[in-house]
C-alpha cells in the first residue's frame, strides 16, 4: 500500500503528463483495434468469404473484337453463337460439378386475329423480327438472369419450371392480354416454327406487369423487339414445339444464354482453363457476374482497410511518440529522489518496483478503458462500413487476443524503462564541481593554528552557528532533505 501511495502521489504531482498519457493510450489502443478489425474484415473477403461463394460463369462473344476483324457491323452472328453441343463440351471438359441455368429467346408468329401490342412507333425495329419473342427459361434463377430481372407477375400462375411435359402455358403481359381481351385461361395460337401450315394452341397461365418504356429492354416497337410482346413458356413447350431448332443461336431473335453454377472461385478458374484448352478461342469472353458484383461490394472496404493501415501505424508512432516524452519529462528531476532512498538504504529493485507501479497505474487503465471503446465503436460502425452485408469489421477473439497481447508488452516495457532508469542512476551525479581554497585561505587558517598554538583559544560557539555550520555542510554534500521528493 505504501508503494501504491507513493506512486499515486508522484502522479498527482504531474497530473498534466499524467492525463496526457493516459489519454495517449486510450485513442492509441481503440484506434489500433478499431483499424485492425477493418484490416481483419477486408482480409476475410479477400480470403475465406471469397473462397466460400458459389460462382456462375457464361460465355458471350466479344463482338468489339470480332467486328474489328471483319471490318463491319454487320456480321452473321449465328456463326459465332454457341451451340447446345459445343456448350456441353466446355462442361464436361471442365471436370468440376457444375449446375446450369438457361433461357433461350426465338421469334414466333401469331396465327388468327391475335394482336400485338403497339409501341410508341408502329415502326418496324431496324432488324426483321418476328411478331412475338417466346422466351425459355429453365429456373427462377434463369428468369432473374434475363434483362430487367425477367417479370413481376400479376395474376395468375407463373412458368412451370419443374413440369416435364409440354403444357403449352405461357405467361404473358397486361398489354398483349388488354389488347386480345385474355385473361387466365384464354387461348391463343402461334404458328408452328417447323412447318407453317400448322398451329401451337397455348393457354394463358398467367399475367406479367408491363414493362416500361424505361426498361432496358425496348417498348418502342409493334414486333418482338417489343419487350411487352414477350411470352415466357417453361423448357420443355420451347424445346417440344421446336422453336430451339427452327434458327441457329446468333440469328435474329434466337438468343441462347447458359450460366454455369460452380462451388467456388477455384472450380470457376479451372472451367476457364480447361474450357480454353477444349477449344474455345480469344472470340469468347468468360466472366462471372457474381465475382464481378462481389469485387465491386468489397473494393471500398479493400481501399478503406489500406487507409486503416497507415492509419494505425500512424497513431501507434505517434503516440509512442508522446508517451515517451510524456515519461522524460516526469523523469527528468527524479535524481534527487533516487539519490535520496538510496542513501537511505532503499534497494534498487523496490525503487525500480515503485516507478514501475507509477507506469503501469497510468497505462492499464488506459489500455482496458481504450480496449473497452474499440470494441464498443467496432461494433456501432460495424453496420454503415462498405460490404457490411458481406463481411463484418468487428473484432473477434483472435484480435482482441493480440490487442491484449499489446498491452501487455506495453505494461512490459514500463517496467524494463522503470529498472533501466535507476539501474543508470549515478550517486556522482548529485555531487557539484570540487573548490579549491586561495592562498589567503591557507594564511588565516595558518594565523588561527598560532593562536590556538599560543594558548589563544576561541569562544564556544553559540547555538546559531552550530546551526548555520550544519546547515552549509548539507548544501554542499547535496544530502539536505529538504525539498527532495518522495
Amino acid at each position: 500500500m505504501f508503494i501504491l501511495k507513493e506512486a499515486w502521489g508522484s502522479i498527482a504531482r504531474h497530473k498534466v503528463l499524467s492525463v496526457v498519457s493516459v489519454t495517449t493510450t486510450v485513442v492509441v489502443t481503440a484506434a489500433t483495434l478499431m483499424g485492425l478489425a477493418i484490416v481483419q474484415a477486408d482480409t476475410n473477403a479477400q480470403t475465406t468469404t471469397y473462397n466460400a461463394q458459389k460462382v456462375n460463369a457464361i460465355i458471350s462473344l466479344d463482338k468489339a473484337k470480332i467486328e474489328k476483324a471483319n471490318k463491319t457491323k454487320n456480321v452473321d452472328w449465328s456463326k459465332y453463337e454457341l451451340s447446345w453441343e459445343k456448350y456441353s463440351t466446355y462442361a464436361e471438359a471442365a471436370g468440376v460439378t457444375i449446375n446450369a441455368y438457361y433461357y433461350e429467346t426465338a421469334d414466333a408468329k401469331l396465327s388468327g386475329d391475335t394482336k400485338t401490342v403497339s409501341g410508341t412507333s408502329d415502326t418496324k425495329s431496324s432488324a426483321e423480327r418476328g411478331q412475338i419473342s417466346i422466351v425459355s427459361t429453365s429456373s427462377k434463377a434463369a428468369t432473374a438472369s434475363l434483362p430487367d430481372s425477367g417479370f413481376t407477375l400479376v395474376s395468375g400462375k407463373t412458368v412451370d419450371y419443374t413440369g416435364t411435359t409440354i403444357s403449352n402455358k405461357a405467361v404473358v403481359s397486361q398489354s398483349f392480354a388488354k389488347a386480345n381481351d385474355y385473361k387466365v385461361g384464354s387461348k391463343f395460337k402461334l404458328v408452328n416454327p417447323s412447318n407453317a401450315k400448322k398451329t401451337i394452341e397455348m393457354t394463358v397461365s398467367g399475367i406479367y406487369k408491363d414493362h416500361a418504356s424505361s426498361s432496358k429492354l425496348s417498348t418502342k416497337y409493334s414486333d418482338a423487339s417489343n419487350a411487352n410482346n414477350a411470352i415466357y413458356v417453361s423448357s420443355y413447350t420451347f424445346m417440344g414445339n421446336g422453336f430451339y431448332s427452327a434458327t441457329k443461336p446468333g440469328s435474329i431473335g434466337h438468343v441462347l444464354r447458359i450460366v454455369f453454377e460452380l462451388s467456388s472461385p477455384k472450380d470457376y478458374n479451372t472451367f476457364v482453363k480447361k474450357s480454353r484448352a477444349a477449344g474455345l478461342g480469344s472470340n469468347y469472353i468468360i466472366s462471372s457476374p457474381t465475382l464481378a458484383q462481389y469485387q465491386a461490394k468489397v473494393a471500398p472496404l479493400t481501399t478503406l482497410a489500406k487507409v486503416m493501415k497507415v492509419t494505425v501505424i500512424a497513431i501507434g508512432a505517434l503516440g509512442a511518440i508522446v508517451l515517451l516524452i510524456c515519461l522524460i519529462l516526469s523523469w527528468k528531476r527524479r535524481n534527487e529522489d533516487i539519490g535520496m532512498l538510496v542513501g537511505i538504504g532503499v534497494g534498487r529493485a523496490r525503487i525500480s518496483w515503485r516507478y514501475s507501479v507509477e507506469l503501469l497505474m497510468i497505462t492499464i487503465p488506459g489500455t482496458i478503458v481504450g480496449f473497452g471503446i474499440g470494441v464498443g465503436l467496432s461494433f456501432a460502425i460495424a453496420g454503415v462500413l462498405p460490404a457490411s452485408g458481406i463481411v463484418r469489421a468487428t473484432p473477434d477473439m483472435t484480435l482482441m487476443k493480440y490487442v491484449a497481447i499489446g498491452g501487455v508488452a506495453l505494461w512490459a516495457l514500463c517496467i524494463i524503462a522503470a529498472i533501466v532508469r535507476v539501474a543508470s542512476f549515478r550517486m556522482n551525479t548529485l555531487l557539484g564541481p570540487a573548490t579549491y581554497e586561495s592562498v589567503a585561505d591557507h594564511e588565516v587558517a595558518d594565523g588561527e593554528d598560532t593562536d590556538h598554538e599560543s594558548g589563544i583559544e576561541d569562544d564556544e560557539p553559540t547555538e546559531s552557528e552550530d546551526k548555520n555550520s550544519e546547515d552549509n555542510h548539507a548544501a554542499t554534500t547535496g544530502t539536505h532533505k529538504e525539498g527532495v521528493s518522495a
